[in-house]
């Protein structure tokens, strides 16, 4: 619509040009204040899509579990933790907090910085923190940053389904310890 304005008032290679400009700001705006989901199981499966989208899908119980869907960069870390502290508001404390990088391919130091942060945060409200599915570069940022050691391993095996299995295992086997 804004080629065609801009072509009708302004001839064709300002209109193009308008138009284009106004698409890279929209992009730059899309990667500035990326979707953050909180998921949930989808039913008969071990997959885990938006909880918003689908209300259908089954809440982990006990545990919160986000995805973004853009890279973490310095532009877009605010956005992100603030996102997920307005849903973790939301709902009920939870026992685990699990971050899933399957769609965030990329990370830069402020985004390793706001996950150690993140972090810090839910430990001192005794929430339990957890990182799945990090690609090579996401996982060699939170390793410069020492994330790794806070999040015990960060490891390219790591993924969602396995994190949530060892959190229950684990949450099984507390009572029987005590």
């Amino acid at each position: 619509m804004v080629a065609f304005a801009g072509v009708l008032v302004e001839g064709i290679l300002r209109g193009v040009i308008l138009a284009a400009l106004v698409s890279m700001l929209l992009l730059i705006r899309r990667a500035a204040r990326p979707h953050v989901a909180m998921l949930g199981r989808i039913p008969g499966t071990r997959r885990y899509s938006d909880l918003t989208r689908h209300p259908e899908n089954e809440r982990v119980p006990g545990m919160a579990i986000f995805r973004v869907q853009s890279s973490l960069f310095y532009f877009n870390v605010d956005h992100v933790r603030d996102s997920i502290q307005r849903q973790l508001a939301a709902v009920a404390p939870p026992r685990t907090v699990v971050f899933d990088f399957a769609t965030s391919p990329q990370m830069d130091l402020a985004g390793a910085r706001m996950i150690v942060q993140l972090h810090d945060e839910l430990d001192a409200r005794g929430i339990r923190f957890r990182v799945a599915d990090a690609h090579a570069d996401v996982r060699d940022m939170l390793r410069a940053e020492g994330a790794d050691e806070k999040l015990g391993g960060v490891h390219r095996s790591t993924t969602l389904d396995a994190v949530i299995a060892e959190e229950i295992a684990g949450r099984a086997a507390a009572p029987a310890a005590t």
